[in-house]
């Protein structure tokens, strides 16, 4: 079948944990058998998309770009004023609600980073192409599958709950860093205009199960799939290292552990370091003890580098990814206990959970990892064969959502 993946995100390079997570994903359904095109969305939620790349990885005339200009011949149809006049309209009330201090003032229209180029477009690449089943990343465009004729799979990558999920950043030092945020309501009325809902960790697909009730539609969980090609095989160095884009939730969370966990581990190993790749290096200071690698187009490299990773999240939903490429690499992860969030206790035997908050604790783990190459490949073993198995899981239900063997 063809497939076509509507997204705003680069796929290319993977950089971060959202870019990972549908470069792989696309990888998987080619390998499958499927056609895959890759629609990208011009918004400035990225603003480096790289169209040689992605055709590189895509192939010739599987690349589509949506852009927010209209054709100069198509008149402005009075659904799309109407449409747009309502989030202008949102929007204004928002910003009241914010002055006067209501917690309505934190959520988002769900369609606001939507606009009708895309559906438009979309749907004409459907009609040219004869796409079989349009993936959609992200409830905030799930606008897009409107209009689709009867017949199209409707897939939704939800990547993360986005219901209420501003009330972990009120108390935070952003509390605006939560990028986006809906009633529980609204995302559920995202969810009904899919034929399925996919959730990135189980937890997630029950909550949003219980929240559609009567008729919802099928729901389940495809996680993050990992490429297993990426092993470290030297687990020599004992340098430790964070994964991770300059999302809110990193930030704050990587400047509690350099603020608190950091000092303790520089006091007793000031020959260690921590390396930082991805885009948290632009949002971190220097220090001393710091090494940043920038963005890296080959996890390997990073892993390579530092095969002991951490993982001190103290907010946020979803699934780390970061926790998931550990896996993948064959190295030890230190996580607190907010951070494997979704991942199931089958899957964490490569994993040294602290409690949140425990500093003194997570310094601990990190220095006792450091000490010992023998106990970092004797963890990173098991985190590949966790990896084998959770590959193997995440293949089969994606497998059956787009042969249409799920049951909701």
């Amino acid at each position: 079948m063809k497939v076509a993946f509507v997204s705003a995100i680069p796929a290319v390079p993977a950089s971060e944990g959202n870019r990972s997570r549908i470069l792989q994903l696309t990888r998987a359904v080619r390998s499958l058998g499927h056609e895959v095109h890759f629609v990208y969305i011009d918004t400035p939620i990225a603003a480096d998309f790289d169209p040689a790349t992605h055709e590189a990885e895509f192939g010739s005339g599987r690349l589509h770009f949506v852009s927010r200009q209209r054709n100069r011949f198509e008149t402005r149809l009075i659904g799309d004023l109407g449409f747009e006049a309502e989030v202008i309209a949102f929007r204004a009330v928002r910003k009241v609600h914010r002055l006067l201090g209501r917690d309505s003032g934190f959520y988002n229209h769900l369609d606001e980073f939507y606009y009708p180029e895309i559906g438009r477009q979309v749907r004409d690449l459907q009609r040219r192409l004869g796409i079989d089943a349009v993936i959609v990343e992200y409830v905030f465009h799930s606008r897009a599958f409107l209009g689709l004729p009867k017949g199209v799979l409707r897939i939704l990558d939800t990547h993360d709950s986005f219901a209420d999920r501003h009330k972990a950043f009120i108390n935070t030092a952003n509390k605006y860093g939560y990028w986006f945020s809906v009633p529980p309501a609204v995302e559920s009325k995202a969810f009904r205009r899919a034929d399925v809902v996919v959730a990135i960790q189980e937890e997630e697909e029950r909550a949003f199960r219980q929240r559609l009730g009567v008729k919802p539609p099928v729901v389940a969980t495809v996680s993050h799939i990992l490429d297993r090609g990426g092993r470290a095989e030297d687990l020599t160095p004992s340098d430790f290292l964070f994964l991770g884009s300059g999302n809110d939730a990193n930030i704050i969370s990587l400047k509690g552990f350099l603020q608190n966990v950091m000092p303790l581990v520089r006091a007793a190993r000031p020959d260690i370091r921590l390396v930082l790749a991805g885009g948290i290096c632009g949002k971190i200071e220097d220090g001393e003890g710091i090494l940043k690698l920038g963005r890296v187009d080959n996890l390997k490299d990073a892993f390579t580098r530092a095969p002991l990773s951490i993982n001190p999240i103290t907010l946020g939903t979803g699934i780390n990814i970061k926790l998931l490429d550990a896996l993948a690499a064959g190295v030890p992860t230190i996580s607190t206990r907010t951070g494997v969030r979704g991942l199931s206790e089958r899957y964490r035997r490569g994993v040294v959970i602290v409690e949140d908050n425990d500093h003194r604790a997570f310094a601990d783990a990190i220095l006792q990892l450091a000490s010992s190459r023998d106990q970092r490949q004797e963890l990173g073993n098991r985190a590949f064969e966790d990896a084998v198995e959770w590959n193997r899981q995440q293949m089969a239900v994606l497998d059956d959502i787009l042969s249409g063997r799920q049951a909701g």
